[in-house]
């Protein structure tokens, strides 16, 4: 079974940087249902949420793709970070930490000489996006399977609320906690699950008081530019939509 599933992985991955590279890192809507209706064919099973991680996906490649352009060899570059990583997310079965990561970026600019400080956010998105795919089977949705580990996690921490009917106030802070540092009781959710949200990432948000979907949900227009200002996300938190990802997760 393991087998099969890296083998779709890896188709998959390889699907959509054909694509990329063939399209020049340009396409239009024709161009988009023309690689859906060949994934299709390919025996996957395209539903929206399918069709969403997909589309990330194709974003973050055509993102390297222009910015390597004007390398001599971007279809080759394109291949290169492509092959790493996939083999980066097998090797490590889909979750990572920081040092992981941090020898991740040390490898690809080894073999792949076009990636720069710029061009390895691009790759930071590719990466996240093939997290999400690795973590499918060959035809099931992420959505459902995290939304699954949540109705888990809730119904094994239900008792304790249920127990205590004292603590009324607590929902009332509860719709605080969002906009503010968690207090002790507030939750920690895996904020890498959001696409474009990596492990570096993740610890600014932590360090920045952010610890939960729900917290990123939560966000205002003007809370967005500030927090994308303050850890210099360069327009990636409006532009990966993570606050409606997390809508989709809390």
């Amino acid at each position: 079974m393991a087998t099969e599933k890296t083998a779709r992985f890896e188709e998959l991955t390889r699907l959509a940087s054909d694509f990329v590279t063939a399209q020049k890192g340009l396409w239009d809507h024709a161009a988009w249902t023309d690689f859906l209706s060949n994934v299709r064919k390919k025996g996957f099973d395209i539903s929206d949420e399918m069709k969403t991680n997909l589309g990330e996906l194709l974003e973050a490649m055509k993102g390297f793709y222009s910015a390597a352009a004007s390398t001599k060899s971007v279809e080759k570059a394109m291949k290169g970070v492509v092959n790493e990583s996939a083999t980066f997310v097998k090797q490590h079965k889909g979750v990572w930490g920081h040092t992981d990561w941090e020898d991740f970026v040390k490898t690809v600019r080894q073999n792949t000489q076009t990636v720069s400080e710029g061009t390895m956010t691009y790759v930071g998105g590719i990466l996240e996006s093939m997290k999400v795919f690795y973590a499918l089977s060959p035809v099931a949705a992420v959505q459902k399977r995290v939304s699954a580990a949540r109705a888990s996690s809730s119904a094994a921490a239900a008792p304790a609320p249920i127990a205590e009917k004292k603590v009324e106030a607590k929902p009332a802070e509860a719709k605080a906690a969002p906009k503010s540092r968690p207090e002790g009781a507030a939750k920690k959710d895996d904020l890498t699950v959001i696409s474009g949200v990596g492990p570096a990432l993740a610890k600014k948000l932590n360090g920045a008081g952010i610890t939960s979907y729900a917290q990123i949900a939560a966000l205002s227009e003007a809370d967005v530019a500030q927090l994308d200002k303050s850890l210099n996300c360069k327009g990636r938190i409006k532009r990966d939509d993570w606050v409606g990802q997390a809508k989709k997760l809390s």
